[in-house]
C-alpha cells in the first residue's frame, strides 16, 4: 500500500514493515514475524530489487522475526537498537513485560538469532534521524526521515482510533514510554508510521493528543 511516493507499507505482515526509496536504495524497517519473511522477500523480488539496508525498531518478535530469512535472501546491513544487540544476536533473552500475554510471547514466539548486527547510533545517513523512543522495549528506537516529513516508531506508539496510544500490555516502563510518545508528537514530523494500526497524519493540536 503506498504511503506516499518513496513509502509503501508491506501488504499481509502481523507487525506493520515499511520499505523506503531512499535515494536510489531500499531501506526496510522493521522484519515481520518469521511468517512475514516471505511476504516480504516476495514485494522485493516481484520489483526485481532488494532492501539495501534494514532498520529495527525494538526486539519483539512479531519485527525481527524475519529479520534472519530477509538477511540470507539480500544481505542487508542490518541496524538495530544499542541496548537490543544481545537479545537479537541470541545472545541475551528478552524481557517481557508484566502481563500475562507479553510472558506467553517471550516464551513461546522464538526468533532466530542473527549475526553482524550494527547499532542505531552508528547509522551515519544523512536526512535520518535516530531517536530514542525507550520505554517499550528498553531500547525502542525510532527513524526520522526528514525530508519525508515521516517518522517510524514501531510500537514506542500504536494508532488505535485515531490517537496515539500506547500498548500497556507488552510496554516495560510506561512512565519512559509516556515520555517517548511526547517526544514523538513534538517531533517535526507529520506523518507517524507505527507498527500497529493505521498511518497518523499530524493536525494541528496535536501536541494535546
Amino acid at each position: 500500500m503506498k504511503i506516499s511516493d518513496n513509502i509503501d507499507l508491506i501488504d499481509g505482515t502481523m507487525a506493520n514493515c515499511y520499505s523506503i526509496n531512499f535515494e536510489g536504495k531500499n531501506i526496510l524497517i522493521d522484519a515481520g514475524t518469521k511468517g512475514s519473511s516471505k511476504k516480504i522477500i516476495k514485494y522485493y523480488k516481484e520489483k526485481n530489487t532488494k532492501p539495501d539496508t534494514v532498520l529495527i525498531t525494538h526486539y519483539h518478535p512479531d519485527h525481527i522475526g524475519g529479520l534472519k530469512a530477509i538477511k540470507t535472501a539480500f544481505g542487508p546491513e542490518i541496524y538495530v537498537p544499542d541496548a537490543e544487540v544481545g537479545v537479537i544476536s541470541g545472545r541475551e533473552k528478552m524481557k517481557p513485560a508484566k502481563s500475562l500475554a507479553s510472558k506467553m510471547v517471550a516464551g513461546f514466539m522464538k526468533s532466530l538469532p542473527v549475526e553482524d548486527l550494527k547499532k542505531a547510533s552508528e547509522l551515519k545517513i544523512e536526512d535520518i534521524e535516530v531517536i530514542e523512543t525507550s520505554g517499550h522495549t528498553p531500547g525502542s528506537t525510532s527513524y526520522y526521515f526528514k525530508k519525508e516529513g515521516a517518522i517510524f516508531v514501531g510500537d514506542a506508539v500504536v494508532v488505535s482510533s485515531g490517537k496515539l496510544g500506547l500498548n500497556k500490555a507488552f510496554t516495560l516502563d510506561m512512565q519512559k514510554a509516556e515520555e517517548s510518545r511526547k517526544k514523538i508528537i513534538d517531533s517535526p514530523a507529520n506523518i507517524i508510521l507505527s507498527g500497529h494500526g493505521d498511518v497518523y497524519r499530524k493536525q494541528n493540536g496535536d501536541n494535546e493528543n
